[in-house]
């Protein structure tokens, strides 16, 4: 495992040092896990309940969205889809988020890419002939190599601004842990999560708080990148929280 600190990002650069959309509907399995997303929302979605249930946690004030109560006729003639869009982290959770319904889901991955990237490709991404229940956006790890908190806050703030515009359900999902990159970098991750969570909700956005799950066992050898067990976890808490914005 690299040790020392890192001040370069890294994710994979795709060639030409700019990143490239990769969109997927599905590519190959994930294994199922415990632990339910933790979600933060005070539009559409609440702080969902944490704790291992048999049936799906309720969301206190909120029913469940239907053509004929939660949108009007012209929004129910779109077509529904749910976007997850972010860095190389997303690689290989297509299969688990996208296989129920391939035509409502779609991973877009963006390698090496930072918060403005994610910013610039969303016009790419988004339809405006569709309707979004839910926008899922995971980015962040590779601003975080500079350990500058305050200009990603300012990126992310510019990112906001930007996914208004389309008026989607917006969830963040927040930064994950690195080993080996240094202590600067990981208080860079605490400090930017916890704004972030705080942010999410003073907006209006979803914020998907992983904690300190990913922290232990669960990160491949570069301490960046998941191992397969955390990649199957990740991959199911996306889909998880994908699923019952679809429902």
């Amino acid at each position: 495992m690299p040790q020392g600190v890192s001040d370069t990002p890294v994710e994979e650069e795709a060639q030409g040092g700019h990143s490239q959309l990769v969109t997927s509907s599905s590519r190959q399995c994930s294994t199922a896990a415990a632990n339910p997303p933790v979600v933060v929302k005070d539009n559409h979605y609440a702080l969902l309940d944490t704790g291992e249930k048999k049936s799906p946690p309720t969301v206190k004030g909120v029913k469940p969205r239907t053509p004929k109560a939660g949108r009007s006729a012209a929004t129910t003639d779109k077509k529904r889809r749910v976007v997850v869009v972010g860095d190389s982290l997303l690689r290989g959770t297509e299969t688990p988020i996208c296989r129920p319904d391939r035509s409502s889901r779609e991973v877009c991955c963006l390698p090496g890419a930072r918060i403005r990237d994610v910013t610039e490709a969303l016009s790419r991404i988004i339809r405006p002939s569709d309707y979004y229940p839910m926008l899922l956006i995971h980015v962040g790890t590779n601003d975080t190599a500079r350990c500058d908190a305050e200009q990603i806050k300012s990126d992310y703030r510019a990112l906001g601004v930007r996914v208004k515009e389309f008026g989607a359900q917006v969830v963040f999902s927040s930064i994950l842990p690195v080993e080996g990159r240094g202590p600067g970098r990981n208080r860079c991750i605490v400090e930017v999560n916890a704004w972030l969570r705080r942010w999410c909700r003073q907006e209006g956005f979803g914020f998907l708080d992983h904690g300190m799950l990913f922290e232990e066992g669960l990160l491949g050898t570069d301490g960046v990148h998941l191992s397969k067990r955390g990649k199957a976890l990740f991959a199911h808490r996306l889909a998880n929280l994908v699923r019952r914005a679809l429902n």
